[in-house]
């Protein structure tokens, strides 16, 4: 493992997984969710590869943070710290970062302040062309907002959330294993019984607020990173499940995929095709 001390005092621990001789893999996980959830995905990486993942703040295994400190900016420089220990824990070598949903976003701020990987895979990242569809992603930025705070936090048994999932129109193509898995890696025991959320349902919303801003600067953070990027996105015309996903085609600078039929849950719904196109395109630009 490698234990990184945050800005504020706080740890977050990354674990090391898979292949150590391989090209290393970094990878991390979407808004309220956990970096084990999506061990259906990155467990198919690590067969050859050298896999290290890790939770965000407020997530996952790690305690929830000072709110205040909930923000993007504030991620991005956890990324910069956790990839430090990565590499005084397991030995510097190229970095292929994997990434999804909020986290797109944080290894772009991460990569243009603080240059780190070999080459980046993002999975249907919030990113808008001047001018697509600004309106409709403000107003699903606020919905999500509050939906999240919202959310219920507390549930009688992990069992409950699942049933709560398996209704839930945004999972309807994730695998039930999966939904078993989400509960197990979301939820933690409570101190007055029962499970509550690992990531507080006001920590969620508060990053969700900060999403519209930061999607309308992806552009000028990609005008200055030079490293390979493979965009692989949710299909555009389907009905979306948190976030719109958009039609990178015209988007020169990227090599960019969509997967037909899936939505912004791709890596949940279908691991198995998304760790097929990831590990292409870090097999064609490793080293």
């Amino acid at each position: 493992m490698a234990r990184a001390r945050l800005g504020d005092g706080s740890m977050i621990v990354a674990r090391r997984h898979g292949n150590p001789d391989g090209p290393r893999v970094v990878f991390t996980h979407g808004c309220g969710f956990a970096a084990d959830l999506y061990w259906p995905f990155w467990s198919l990486l690590a067969v050859d590869f050298d896999v290290v993942v890790y939770d965000l703040r407020s997530h996952g295994w790690n305690e929830p943070s000072d709110l205040r400190l909930h923000n993007m900016p504030t991620l991005a420089d956890d990324n910069i710290r956790v990839l430090e220990a990565v590499d005084n824990a397991f030995g510097a070598k190229p970095t292929f970062g994997v990434y999804h949903s909020l986290s797109t976003m944080v290894v772009l701020m991460h990569e243009h302040k603080s240059p780190t990987f070999a080459a980046l895979v993002l999975f249907d990242p919030p990113i808008y062309p001047p001018g697509a569809g600004l309106d409709e992603m403000e107003t699903v930025c606020q919905g999500l907002a509050g939906a999240a705070r919202r959310r219920q936090r507390r549930f009688e048994s992990p069992d409950e959330l699942v049933a709560m999932l398996k209704k839930a129109p945004a999972f309807s193509l994730v695998p039930e294993p999966t939904l078993a898995l989400f509960a197990e890696t979301t939820l933690r025991p409570s101190p007055d019984g029962g499970h509550e959320l690992r990531c507080p349902p006001e920590h969620e919303a508060q990053l969700f607020e900060w999403y519209f801003g930061h999607s309308m600067q992806t552009m000028e953070l990609l005008a200055d990173i030079t490293i390979p990027i493979k965009v692989i996105g949710a299909d555009p015309t389907a009905k979306f499940s948190f976030l719109p996903s958009t039609d990178l085609s015209t988007l020169s600078d990227l090599d960019y995929d969509f997967v037909p039929d899936l939505t912004h849950l791709l890596p949940l719904e279908a691991p198995e095709r998304c760790a097929s196109l990831a590990m292409e395109f870090v097999r064609r630009t490793a080293p």
